[in-house]
């Protein structure tokens, strides 16, 4: 009997049905989505770090390196279970060209690699090593989208040309936010090519399961081994790999929560509106001496129907969805694969926005307990204008949610997108960056540069900042590596979120994520270990950074003056008149690379950039789509709950077009107020949300960047087209009602 009554009811209000599964639907999709994003996202890479052996700690050394003291290193040190030094050809960007597109302009560090001979592998589009015949190439796998190439094309490295035989995925080097980029060349071939360009080393270990990457590196620096360069560890890499996939993710995960709390408040007004239609039938069951419980049992029967519909609809659109999502995993990474724990994962999020909503509904139906069985017995009374009142609130409120989900991922797409966001990476307002790329004289460079700045009357400001190591002492007594960068911070000063750029001896001023990792604040003191013995250092202010893993700091000058300068970066600034692109070509050379900052930015994120825009178009699509169901649910239930005094109307002389009008007001006015309300959450609320997220990467007091046309124009013109949609399509049926029927009666 039960499932009898629950087919008739179905069958009676498909309208109800259709809402409610589509509610449910859409919350266990988008849960599904992110669960599944996330699991897919963390295993593929796991799973190209395993295949390709990736190291536990990376030095980048340019200079000259002594394996023997290396060996006699990893012997005294019992948690290395392997390592390797990497040769590694950095070339002129000028000089390389894809196919027809020339690299003059990339932002990367590109050069010639070996595949590794013990781990650190460079894998093909299978996962496999590949075979590099003499005259070939294989390309990273991140060009291949960007330059539009193909097997066959051409790679000219100067006056040599080399066949693209294939293209790479390189565990380390995959994101763009890796500075540099690795071509796989046969040895022979790299061995040819030492003249063209500047020769470095990976320097890499391999340490037994449990070794703190922190402590190694610490003793690696201690040990006076080679560090003319940057250092890299295990966590940094896979932090980097996972950052512009797991953005999207984020505001997927946003959308998703979003969604859950839309669905619960839209199924408690359908169920409420059923339970108030619907009261003399369940006076019947009462009085045929079913029991409250029994009522309510059937109810929530049905809804369980309902929300298993939905978890099976949402699942199979979710296998639909994640693959586009997942183009870029499947290009960087490769092994997307959907297997158990990924199924397991995407299942356990349905069930978890299933369950969600069916305690929802059990709880509202536990008002049946106060239908009174002689009051059921009656017509259903007449509407009361308060709780008409509650369906427009519920479309302003739809409306908010709707346009705080579209402007959130806009405007992080946007901010990341401006050249303000330089802020976030440890950099000033210059106009301009010039890296002194690693050589034995990085030093004599770094001068004869400065030098020639000095002298040039198109510069208006600049600053040289020189990276070096040292080993820092902390309060409790234990010790860290930590990078420091030496110069004047008062040229370009960055914004700091405590205190102030340092001005003098002993001042030193550090990231965020250092600060919260070391527990220093303003005003706190640090242990540097210089050639002078420990010395003392008060740090003066706290900055954003989310550069190198979020972990530097900033000092006018460490007394120690023979620790090797990892990095040299100069920051300027030209005059108005001068041709940016001019003065760029005069300074290009194989030992200096100059971009301009804004480049700089889109190539360091181009890939989280890509895949937050994707997140947008998706946020965007859901957020109409719900917003005209809603609204054109509600005003259809509202004009059913009104069909006699509608019909009435037109019995005394209203038409259809003056009835109409009054419902286009009252159901466009409560959307409109709601996306106006949605913007101004969405530039308060959205701004802290997006904020507490990046601080964890190292932006201390994000600031969302607005797109004003977007806040003003597309946002609003957008939701307003489909509130008017949704309008239109929710009072169609009152050209049906026709006038006698209030002289029937009601049903």
């Amino acid at each position: 009997m039960r499932k009898r009554l629950i087919l008739n009811d179905i069958r009676k209000n498909r309208l109800f049905t259709a809402a409610t599964v589509a509610f449910m639907t859409v919350s266990a999709m988008l849960f599904a989505l992110t669960v599944l994003l996330s699991v897919s996202l963390l295993s593929s890479i796991q799973t190209l770090m395993e295949q390709a052996e990736t190291p536990d700690f990376l030095q980048m050394h340019a200079g000259t390196v002594k394996e023997e003291e290396i060996s006699a290193f990893a012997e005294a040190h019992p948690e290395v279970e392997d390592w390797q030094v990497m040769p590694f050809l950095n070339l002129e960007n000028s000089k390389i060209s894809l196919g027809e597109h020339s690299l003059a302009d990339s932002t990367q560090d590109n050069g010639l690699s070996v595949q590794g001979q013990s781990f650190d592998y460079l894998v093909d589009l299978t996962n496999e090593l590949p075979k590099v015949w003499p005259g070939e190439v294989f390309v990273p796998i991140c060009y291949r989208a960007q330059y539009e190439l193909a097997p066959g094309d051409v790679m000219q490295i100067g006056n040599r040309k080399f066949t693209i035989a294939g293209f790479i995925r390189d565990s380390q080097m995959n994101s763009m936010m890796a500075s540099s980029k690795r071509f796989l060349v046969n040895e022979a071939d790299y061995e040819s090519m030492q003249k063209e360009g500047t020769k470095e080393y990976l320097i890499e270990f391999r340490l037994h399961e449990g070794t703190d990457t922190g402590v190694f590196e610490n003793a690696y620096k201690e040990a006076g081994l080679p560090d003319n360069g940057p250092a890299v560890t295990k966590p940094l890499i896979r932090m980097m790999n996972a950052l512009s996939d797991g953005m999207m993710i984020l505001v997927i995960l946003l959308v998703s929560v979003v969604a859950v709390i839309i669905s619960v408040i839209c199924i408690r007004f359908l169920l409420l509106t059923r339970m108030e239609k619907e009261r003399k039938e369940m006076g019947m069951l009462r009085a045929i001496g079913m029991a409250k419980g029994q009522i309510r049992g059937l109810w929530f029967a049905k809804y369980v129907a309902f929300s298993a519909a939905g978890a099976l609809i949402g699942l199979l659109l979710t296998g639909l969805a994640q693959k586009p999502l997942t183009a870029q995993m499947q290009e960087l990474y490769g092994g997307v694969a959907i297997g158990g724990w990924t199924i397991f994962g995407a299942v356990f999020a349905v069930l978890l926005a299933e369950g969600i909503l069916l305690l929802a509904i059990r709880r509202i139906l536990k008002r049946m307990e106060k239908l009174p069985v002689l009051s059921c017995l009656y017509d259903v009374p007449e509407q009361k204008k308060g709780r008409e009142y509650r369906s427009y609130f519920l479309i302003a409120a739809v409306a908010a949610a709707c346009a705080f989900l579209m402007l959130v991922p806009a405007n992080l797409y946007y901010t990341l997108d401006s050249p303000e966001f330089v802020t976030y990476m440890g950099i000033g307002d210059a106009g301009l960056r010039m890296d002194i790329r690693q050589t034995d004289d990085i030093a004599g460079v770094t001068a004869r540069t400065a030098e020639q700045l000095a002298g040039d009357a198109d510069v208006e400001k600049y600053v040289v900042l020189k990276t070096r190591s040292y080993s820092m002492g902390l309060p409790d007594g234990s010790t860290s590596a930590l990078t420091v960068e030496e110069g004047n911070h008062n040229i370009f000063p960055v914004r700091y979120e405590k205190g102030e750029a340092p001005k003098g001896k002993g001042q030193i001023a550090l990231s965020a994520l250092n600060a919260k990792e070391t527990g220093l604040t303003v005003g706190d003191s640090l242990l540097l270990n210089t050639e002078k013995g420990a010395e003392r250092y008060t740090v003066c202010g706290i900055y954003s950074d989310i550069t190198n893993g979020g972990k530097t700091a900033k000092a006018c000058r460490i007394a120690d003056e023979k620790a090797p300068v990892m990095w040299s970066v100069f920051y300027v600034s030209l005059k108005d008149h001068v041709s940016e692109k001019t003065w760029i070509n005069k300074y290009q050379q194989p030992e200096i690379k100059v971009t301009d900052i804004a480049d700089y930015v889109k190539g360091t994120y181009g890939q989280t950039l890509k895949e937050i825009r994707l997140a947008a178009v998706v946020a965007t699509g859901i957020s109409a789509g719900i917003l005209f169901v809603v609204t054109a649910l509600f005003l259809r239930l509202t004009i059913e709950k009104n069909r006699y005094a509608i019909s009435l109307k037109k019995a005394i002389g209203f038409c259809s077009r003056d009835i109409k009008r009054s419902y286009r007001i009252r159901g466009f006015l409560p959307a409109f107020f709601g996306i106006v309300t949605g913007i101004l959450f969405g530039n308060t609320c959205g701004e802290k949300l997006c904020g507490s997220i990046l601080t964890s990467f190292g932006a201390e007091g994000f600031s969302f960047v607005t797109d004003w046309r977007m806040v003003c124009f597309l946002i609003p013109v957008t939701l307003s087209f489909a509130a008017v949609a949704a309008v239109e399509a929710g009072i169609w049926e009152i050209k049906n009602i026709r006038a006698f029927e209030c002289c029937i009666g009601k049903e």
